[in-house]
């Protein structure tokens, strides 16, 4: 194969092998990141690429979550009770992925239904934290994460609904991005919230997160904002974010706002009374309304074959009523719109976990595992519920990394991105 297609893509063709000899080569440390490799379309993959006269992605290689329909190849969305049916096409963002040069690399393991911010799975193991061995690797896109970690990815695809891409890019060290939710489609993609979901990714810096952005959502914008325009403010919240810090993180995040202090831009710490209000509300339900809702009929019949720790959120949904939830769509679309009229072109900033990567073995006490799952997705779950977007960006200190989240309002991803990526450029100095 590699004769055949070399002359075409001999820099694409010895990336792909390269990693495949790694794969092959260190099967205890990549053991759990995949679920399946696309190894047997390398090939026509290459071949179509070669063909690409441009595409924003052409040299890149891309992972899955396991979430995603890839033609051919089966959708387990980390569970054992989905049907293993064969996809007919690919989902709507893949497809756009294909289009503009990406080669897809495989499916990666993930929490089951996504239901998790650790990256636990039963099922079919949990990927090593490269940073911090023994330790979980953030979820629910976990192999994702460390596909890039690992150089084995340039961009993983996953999805986050309540810090699915944030949370293991900071446990991991690298970039996680959530979109404003419909940027990018989610057609061919296996629900967990209808309500919270959003098609994200994660890699190792902001740029390569922006390229993968803009080709799923299939307009290039080549637009680059003019941020000494807005004069943006970023907002440490003083009531929200900081509950449970391990010191070592709070030391890191004072480091890294001082850094960006020093770099000309207004740090501000105020009161925000709108997060008060957001404190209150019940999540939860959300995703064990509508999962519950989503499996019904599947999950009814095999509830046996799902792990305990996702099984006892669904099962949560029997204690919402239909008022309590209609109530909480409600109250959703008022506090976006209050929650957009106060931050308008300014940012929030905070740590986008507050506690290190738990140790993975801990966590099979589940009263330990329901405390590290719910301090882990505090912070980031905030984006998806004001229907924002959201970036994690690495900040190492001693060598650990921590992650400073930017939050900004409903469809200002590009905005985002390019405040980020100047952020990043002072963390990194």
């Amino acid at each position: 194969m590699k004769k055949e297609i070399k002359s075409n893509n001999e820099k694409l063709v010895n990336k792909v092998f390269g990693i495949l000899t790694k794969v092959k080569d260190n099967p205890k440390k990549i053991e759990n990141v995949f679920t399946e490799l696309f190894e047997k379309d390398f090939e026509v993959q290459l071949n179509e690429i070669s063909k690409l006269k441009d595409g924003i992605l052409k040299g890149l290689i891309i992972s899955v979550k396991d979430l995603f329909d890839v033609k051919g190849y089966h959708t387990r969305g980390g569970t054992k009770f989905l049907e293993p049916n064969i996809s007919l096409s690919d989902a709507k963002c893949i497809s756009s992925i294909r289009k503009e040069g990406g080669l897809l690399l495989g499916h990666t393991n993930m929490t089951e239904l996504a239901y998790s911010g650790l990256g636990i799975n039963p099922h079919y193991g949990t990927p090593d934290n490269p940073l911090y061995p023994g330790a979980v690797p953030g979820g629910s896109t976990s192999g994702g994460a460390v596909s890039v970690a690992l150089d084995l990815s340039d961009i993983a695809i996953g999805t986050d609904t309540g810090g699915s891409t944030r949370i293991p890019a900071a446990f991991t060290g690298i970039t996680g991005f959530k979109p404003t939710q419909d940027s990018i489609s989610r057609n061919g993609v296996l629900a967990l919230s209808s309500s919270l979901d959003s098609v994200g990714l994660m890699a190792k810096n902001v740029e390569l997160c922006k390229l993968g952005y803009h080709a799923m959502r299939g307009k290039i914008n080549d637009k680059k904002e003019k941020l000494q325009n807005k004069n943006p403010k970023l907002i440490i919240p003083s009531n929200f974010g900081f509950e449970n810090i391990d010191t070592e993180i709070k030391v890191a995040f004072d480091l890294a706002k001082k850094k960006i202090i020093e770099n000309g831009y207004e740090v501000i710490e105020i009161n925000v009374p709108i997060l008060d209000l957001y404190k209150k509300v019940p999540i939860w339900q959300f995703a064990s309304v509508e999962c519950a809702t989503e499996y019904f009929y599947l999950y009814n019949e095999k509830k046996h074959l799902i792990d305990p720790n996702v099984l006892r959120r669904i099962e949560r949904a029997s204690e919402v009523t239909a008022v309590e939830y209609n109530l909480l769509q409600k109250i959703r679309v008022d506090l976006i719109e209050e929650f957009n009229k106060f931050l308008k072109n300014n940012f929030l900033i905070m740590p986008t976990v507050t506690i290190k990567p738990p140790i993975l073995e801990n966590c099979k006490d589940s009263e330990i595992y329901d405390e590290a799952n719910l301090i882990s997705l505090r912070n980031t779950t905030l984006a998806n519920y004001m229907n924002g977007c959201s970036i994690s960006i690495p900040y190492f200190e001693n060598k650990k990394p921590i992650g400073i989240m930017i939050n900004a309002t409903t469809n200002e991803d590009d905005y985002l991105l390019s405040i980020s990526s100047e952020i990043e450029k002072m963390l990194q100095k």
